[in-house]
């Protein structure tokens, strides 16, 4: 289990997490990771550390150093045609299907090499007020 103030890049974040952070749980791989910070990001979300991760996580930070800025689907699309997105994003969905197909076959929970990403942030949004339901973690 590993805490942190501040969330790492690309998990529950709003694209305001750290990536050193991101690198150092990838190193950990961590089976419970809760932190906070970003108050709108605040609840939980899986994750395997994979390949089909780490294709996601590139696609990210491709899109993120997009010369097409943030305009939504037309950036979206203009960097998929443009600049090479959709080989990575064509690893998330080979990767993905790869997954679930796998899964199916072996009639099984699938591997062991997954954890979940907590964001305990309390404080609704920037209210300031404590509005966020407390999250409880069976182990």
């Amino acid at each position: 289990m590993s805490a942190h103030s501040y969330p790492q890049k690309y998990h529950l974040d709003l694209s305001l997490g750290c990536q050193g952070l991101l690198e150092e749980v990838w190193r950990v791989k961590p089976k419970l990771h809760v932190f906070g910070h970003v108050h709108w990001g605040h609840g939980r979300e899986p994750i395997y550390f994979d390949e089909c991760q780490r294709a996601y996580e590139s696609v990210m930070t491709a899109r993120q150093a997009s010369r097409w800025g943030n305009y939504g689907i037309l950036s979206d699309v203009l960097f998929l045609l443009f600049e090479g997105g959709w080989r990575d994003t064509w690893l998330v969905l080979w990767h993905g299907v790869n997954s679930i197909l796998w899964k199916w076959v072996m009639l099984g929970p699938g591997s062991n090499n997954g954890g979940l990403m907590v964001n305990a942030a309390v404080t609704y949004g920037n209210t300031g007020k404590v509005k966020n339901k407390v999250l409880v973690v069976d182990l």
